[in-house]
């Protein structure tokens, strides 16, 4: 039986949104992000202006905290 997974996508309006490829959207986080990726609990987002911004992953894997880190 598929369970199912986690992914992250960049929406057009520069959000970023955590979702289950069975279950749906889950969250909606961010603004003016480019690109996102999930790396291990955390969701590493690079926005427009060049910043890096690090979300954590609750541990229900339902939604986000942060952003926990910025460079």
């Amino acid at each position: 039986q598929i369970m199912g997974s986690l992914g992250v996508r960049v929406l057009p309006s520069g959000r970023a949104q955590l979702y289950h490829t069975r279950r749906g959207a889950y969250s909606t986080f961010g603004t003016d992000i480019q690109s996102a990726v999930i790396q291990g609990g955390e969701i590493h987002c690079q926005t427009k202006s060049g910043r890096t911004m690090i979300y954590e992953i609750n541990q229900h894997e339902t939604g986000v905290r942060g952003p926990i880190r910025v460079w």
